[in-house]
């Protein structure tokens, strides 16, 4: 079962040039601690920071050896001299939606939910996500379903939800989809602090320049 432990952070203006040097030697710098960088997300639409870099580590044992490691707290003491705002959390997928291989693609796009359970409502949510929330989704043929994750550190929300699109066209459809509108109505009794992003997907983070876009 696939762990992703996300970085998100935005360039310190002025440092752009230093941080395009840095990036490139930073992600097999991760890679040979054990965490392997899978992609990252520009955020488009909805709250930053606005670069997220997302690594998979194949267990949480053998994550938290990585984090603790004095050669990942000095990766990080450099990156955070071109960057600002970082923020980090740790996934775990959850429900019908799990990976044990997870990638990004390249070019597609990301709208994600970001949400608390009300209290005394998991059951209740879990029944609706399974037999109402996620069938109606997988119907609209132009969205897939592809990420439920448990927020275990870090973050704003308890959970995640994560569908991707072939263009930033078909997110909108999703919007103005009766089908959608109505279900995320049903979501909203069960949850709190409901927020939403729209993101754009670079398949390897070490092509740095797309954070321009």
């Amino acid at each position: 079962m696939a762990i992703l432990y996300t970085q998100a952070f935005n360039i310190i203006r002025g440092r752009e040039a230093a941080y395009e040097d840095f990036v490139t030697d930073y992600i097999p710098r991760l890679n040979r601690l054990g965490l392997r960088s899978v992609g990252g997300f520009y955020v488009v639409c909805g709250f930053g920071p606005r670069i997220i870099n997302v690594c998979r580590s194949e267990s949480i044992d053998d994550l938290c050896r990585i984090l603790s490691a004095r050669e990942f707290r000095d990766l990080i003491l450099e990156l955070k001299q071109n960057v600002m705002n970082f923020r980090s959390k740790i996934l775990e997928p959850t429900g019908r939606v799990k990976h044990e291989e997870y990638e990004l693609k390249r070019g597609v796009w990301k709208f994600n939910q970001y949400y608390d359970l009300l209290p005394g409502k998991k059951k209740d949510y879990a029944d609706f996500i399974i037999n109402a929330y996620l069938p109606a989704i997988e119907k609209i043929d132009y969205v897939e379903v592809t990420g439920g994750w448990n927020v275990l550190v870090g973050g704003v929300s308890e959970i995640i939800g994560e569908f991707t699109f072939k263009t930033p066209v078909d997110i909108g459809r999703l919007f103005d989809n009766p089908v959608f509108q109505q279900i995320t109505d049903e979501l909203r009794t069960f949850v709190v602090n409901y927020v939403s992003r729209v993101m754009r997907v670079t398949e390897r983070f070490e092509e740095s320049k797309w954070y321009r876009l």
